[in-house]
């Protein structure tokens, strides 16, 4: 995928958005404004340079500190300049600096959660202090080594779309997202790899455009937005007994040196609602212990 090109960080400097890069645009009137409002809150624009990451949340799903601990992650990881934007639900304890963090409230709009993610999505695209090309990451992933925006951009996936492999919601979500794209000729290739992935505006909504149906949910978005996008790519198969991408925590006990020994070798590590326990929140807070500047009082 293209981006812009920015600026390198040395690893050894770590820099969310610089509270000194804060730019106020007041442009005054032209004589075709003059029936424009005279008190208007200036319009704070991000810097360039900045990229956005953009975590859906919903905090009465949450079962614990897993927000938090993403964002010290990241805090600690990330490898260039980031502003956060979350989208569903503020807690207390976040900043109310939109330039570092940004909250858009939003309702969850449904019970199937990949309907909720477009309506986020949508509001993301429509975000000033949401950048042009931006992250999509989840409250559960948690970032374990340095991460550089190449990493994030490498396209990865796993098997072919499967619905029999799945039950429920999801299961009729992948089915409606076969059908969509073998109607479109294109690859049913799974990119539901719960790892962060970089989103270009203009090329959502093109992909509304191209696919209406896509406005009312009940898709996995990503899969449909690289099966279209890049169908042709070959994309970084993963998995996690061998791959240095992610590890899924789907048990509430692991066996201590077998995964402090996986994640060692890792980018991210997430939980899956079978894997949070009194293990992961403790060892979340040994790997995260300080605060992030995401984080108030």
């Amino acid at each position: 995928m293209t981006t812009k090109k920015r600026k390198e960080i040395p690893e050894e400097e770590i820099k969310l958005q610089p509270e000194e890069s804060t730019t106020d645009v007041d442009q005054a009137p032209n004589e075709s404004d003059q029936n424009a409002p005279t008190d208007a809150t200036p319009v704070k624009i991000l810097p360039s340079g900045v990229t956005t990451i953009v975590i859906p949340y919903a905090k009465d799903l949450a079962q614990g500190i897993e927000l938090r601990m993403a964002l010290r992650s990241i805090a600690k990881h990330i490898r260039t300049q980031v502003n956060v934007v979350i989208i569903g639900d503020r807690e207390p304890w976040m900043v109310e600096d939109e330039l570092i963090l940004t909250v858009i409230e939003h309702e969850r709009s449904s019970d199937n959660p990949q309907i909720d993610v477009i309506e986020k999505l949508k509001l993301a695209i429509a975000s000033p202090m949401v950048t042009d090309n931006f992250i999509w990451s989840n409250d559960d992933i948690y970032f374990v080594s340095p991460v550089t925006l190449a990493d994030i951009e490498v396209l990865k996936a796993k098997e072919t779309l499967n619905p029999s492999l799945f039950g429920g919601i999801y299961a009729a979500n992948m089915q409606r997202t076969v059908d969509l794209l073998k109607n479109a000729n294109l690859p049913i290739r799974n990119f539901a790899t719960h790892t962060p992935v970089m989103y270009n505006k203009e090329m959502l909504v093109e992909l509304f455009e191209r696919f209406p149906e896509l406005a009312a949910g009940g898709y996995l978005l990503s899969s449909v937005y690289f099966n279209y996008h890049f169908p042709n790519h070959v994309a970084q198969e993963l998995n996690w007994p061998t791959d240095n991408w992610q590890v899924p925590v789907v048990k509430k006990e692991p066996n201590r040196v077998m995964f402090d020994a996986i994640i060692a070798k890792k980018k991210w590590l997430n939980n899956a609602e079978s894997g949070y326990s009194d293990f992961l929140r403790d060892t979340l807070l040994e790997l995260f212990p300080d605060a992030s500047p995401f984080e108030g009082e």
